[in-house]
């Protein structure tokens, strides 16, 4: 049971620890702006799958919408975690770029 417990603690300090981190990462605007586009681009299918039923009536679209979003929304799906590494990664894409213009 203490090794439980040990273990149940080094994890919650190893999530705050992460958490600290992606709050240290997005502090910048830039960081916030990209997140957002990352979600926006990422749930596209479903928005776009609703507006396709709303505007043509095609039954496949909103069926396709609901799927896509029971799938990421649902448990086990890492889309928030996802979003942030594609973000991250981003960064620091856009942060190498930077650093060769500045040489």
């Amino acid at each position: 049971m203490e090794k439980i417990k040990d273990l149940l603690i080094k994890l919650k300090n190893k999530f705050i620890k992460f958490c600290k981190w992606i709050w240290k990462e997005c502090k910048d605007w830039k960081t916030v702006v990209i997140f957002a586009i990352v979600v926006v681009i990422m749930y596209s299918p479903v928005w776009g799958g609703y507006l396709c039923h709303a505007l043509f009536h095609w039954k496949w679209c909103s069926v396709m919408a609901t799927a896509y979003l029971a799938f990421w929304a649902g448990p086990f799906t890492p889309f928030f975690p996802m979003c942030i590494a594609i973000t991250l990664g981003i960064r620091r894409i856009i942060d190498k770029i930077k650093g060769r213009e500045k040489m």
